[in-house]
């Protein structure tokens, strides 16, 4: 049986390189019978399965190829809290008492996450070391201030640092404006996070398979029956945790998001002295550029860098030099050292910038579009909607709860995005 591995043929992923050993893969071959149906095995769905089980609910979870296959074992493993988007953005796009509580609700992401890491002794390298939001330029602290303000108002404990700081900790004399410390985030193996999830929720009674993806949802004597190449369930509720790795068989689901790729590149362990001498207190740090970078340095002193865009094999070499010359500004003293790992993964994300929570009809759940920022968002997301399920309480979900939202133009706003940032990584530092 195949096991499939997140990173595409030609990749080469740091993440999957010494990551901890997932669950034995199981395909489904029998009908079964349970409450709730979770479809997708990232951190959303394993997330939801887990707080359900913990409640006494009956979980069975689907997934259409491994645990951590899409964007939840491709990222940069920073975890984050909040969204992209600014407190009072939120307020303005749904209004003060939905935005409060949507706000509220992610202000302490990350802190779920490594409570969750701490009790279940995961084995995900996480390291609650804080991240900071830096700025690239002194109009990048304009908007960092700001958004500080509204993160100190909505009681979060970030603080405001200053050039010389933000200097220190990142080690670049490029970083010399400030940014966003924010002590209570961290870093993490992304990989290893969601197998260690997996193996939780198999430890709380979760009945997990693999290479199980559905290809049919139906509505079927008061429940909904899933069915797939060799088996079937029926639950009485579902949720479609499948984000921006929807298939054909989740349309509803892949169509709500735009698809928008993030790329990674990883050098060898560097030095002891050379990697002491970048982002030396091992904070995860990204910029305010357009071009967005974040780096960190893991656990064996590899520097490990991310940036808007994919790599197939006519975009690679134009998109790796690019994060290079970026690299050796920030950090000279790695001028010369190759990339030893590339990857990339695809990331949902939505006009708006907020995730949305779909009804797709009554009883199915579908969660997408966290532009970048899954691993909190996603933990947060799945504890909540266990809690929504096993009360049958609406009212407290923190989301907004939409009926079926579909992107326009998604395609050509893809390719748009895909392209310009193609365009802006070939000119940037060519004479």
């Amino acid at each position: 049986m195949t096991e499939y591995s997140p990173q595409d043929a030609d990749e080469n992923s740091l993440w999957c390189d010494g990551a901890t050993a997932g669950p034995a893969s199981e395909l489904l071959t029998e009908a079964l019978r349970t409450d709730v149906l979770v479809v997708g095995g990232g951190y959303t769905g394993l997330s939801s399965a887990l707080h359900l089980a913990e409640k006494g609910i009956s979980v069975v979870l689907l997934e259409a190829r491994s645990f951590g296959f899409g964007g939840s074992g491709r990222n940069a493993g920073l975890v984050n809290a909040g969204i992209w988007k600014t407190p009072d953005d939120v307020q303005a796009l749904i209004g003060p008492e939905a935005a409060r509580r949507f706000n509220l609700a992610l202000r302490d992401s990350p802190t779920l996450v490594f409570d969750l890491v701490e009790r279940f002794d995961m084995q995900c390298r996480a390291e609650r070391c804080g991240t900071v939001h830096i700025a690239h330029n002194a109009s990048g602290m304009d908007y960092l201030e700001d958004r500080c303000r509204q993160l100190q108002e909505l009681g979060a404990a970030v603080e405001l640092i200053d050039g010389d700081r933000a200097h220190a900790i990142s080690g670049s004399s490029v970083y010399r404006h400030g940014g966003i410390l924010d002590p209570g985030a961290g870093t993490i193996q992304p990989l290893s996070y969601a197998r260690s999830l997996a193996l939780a929720a198999i430890d709380q009674g979760v009945r997990l398979f693999q290479q199980s993806g559905i290809k049919s949802l139906a509505r079927r004597d008061d429940r909904w029956l899933a069915k797939t190449d060799s088996g079937e369930v029926s639950a009485e509720q579902v949720i479609i945790a499948t984000n921006a790795y929807a298939d054909n068989h989740s349309e509803q689901v892949r169509e709500s998001t735009l698809p928008v790729f993030i790329f990674h590149c990883a050098t060898p362990p560097l030095p002891a002295d050379i990697a002491a001498s970048i982002i030396p207190q091992r904070h995860g740090l990204w910029d305010t550029d357009n071009l967005l970078t974040s780096s960190r340095i893991d656990h064996q002193g590899r520097l490990v860098m991310s940036a808007p865009g994919r790599l197939p094999g006519s975009q690679r070499a134009t998109r790796k030099n690019w994060l290079m010359r970026k690299r050796d500004s920030l950090y000279p003293q790695l001028k010369g050292t190759p990339w030893a790992y590339q990857w990339s993964g695809q990331i949902g994300v939505t006009s708006t910038k907020i995730l949305r929570v779909q009804l797709l009809a009554p009883g199915v759940f579908a969660p997408a579009g966290y532009n970048g920022r899954g691993i909190g968002v996603g933990t947060v997301m799945g504890s909540q909607l266990a809690d929504t399920i096993a009360s049958g309480n609406r009212d407290d979900f923190p989301f907004p709860i939409e009926t079926l939202y579909r992107e326009k133009w998604s395609s050509l706003r893809a390719a748009y995005y895909d392209y310009g940032t193609l365009s802006l990584q070939f000119f940037s530092g060519r004479g």
